[in-house]
C-alpha cells in the first residue's frame, strides 16, 4: 500500500528559486492554474511536453479553457511556444537541477525578456492586445475570403 504522499511524489527532485512569481501580473484565474500546473510539469529548465489536450486532462478543463488561456501566459513572458507540444517556462520561474544552472539561464535571458525590467503590469496589457488585434485581423481575414485554412490548403492539393 502507498501513502498519498508518495503517490504525488515529484518525478525529479529539482531546484528552483520563483523570484519570478513576484513580477506575474493579473492574470484571469485559469491563467494563473495553468502556469502552476505546468511548473508541477517540467522537466530541468523549464521545458514542459505536453499538448494542450493534455494539460487539459491533467487539470480536468476543457482543451478550449488552455487556449483561451495560454495567451495571457505568452503575453506576460511567463511562457514562450516552442513548438506544438513544447513549451519553455521562464527561467525565473523554472526549476533546474542545480542553482547555478538557472543563474547562467538568467544571465542568457536579453534584456527584452526580463521580468523585472519596466512596468511588467503595463508590458502584458500591451502585448496581449497585440495578440487579441492579430487575432481580429486574422478573423476579418478570414471572414472576406483572404486567407485559407491549412484544412482548405489541403483538400485543394488532393483535388
Amino acid at each position: 500500500m502507498t501513502s498519498a504522499a508518495e503517490e504525488w511524489a515529484p518525478r525529479h527532485v529539482l531546484w528552483g528559486s520563483f523570484n519570478g512569481l513576484a513580477y506575474v501580473p493579473r492574470l484571469p484565474p485559469t491563467a494563473y492554474t495553468l502556469l502552476l500546473h505546468m511548473m508541477t510539469e517540467q522537466d530541468p529548465g523549464g521545458l514542459v511536453v505536453a499538448t494542450h489536450d493534455e494539460l487539459a486532462a491533467g487539470l480536468a478543463l476543457d482543451r478550449g479553457m488552455i487556449s483561451r488561456a495560454m495567451p495571457h501566459l505568452v503575453a506576460a513572458r511567463l511562457v514562450t511556444v516552442v513548438r506544438r507540444g513544447r513549451f519553455q517556462l521562464h527561467p525565473a520561474i523554472s526549476a533546474f537541477t542545480d542553482p547555478r544552472d538557472q543563474q547562467r539561464a538568467m544571465k542568457a535571458l536579453p534584456r527584452s525578456m526580463r521580468l523585472d525590467v519596466g512596468d511588467f503590469e503595463d508590458e502584458y496589457e500591451r502585448r496581449f492586445q497585440i495578440h487579441l488585434d492579430e487575432k481580429a485581423r486574422k478573423a476579418e481575414a478570414r471572414a472576406k475570403g483572404n486567407v485559407t485554412t491549412l484544412r482548405s490548403a489541403r483538400l485543394k492539393r488532393v483535388q
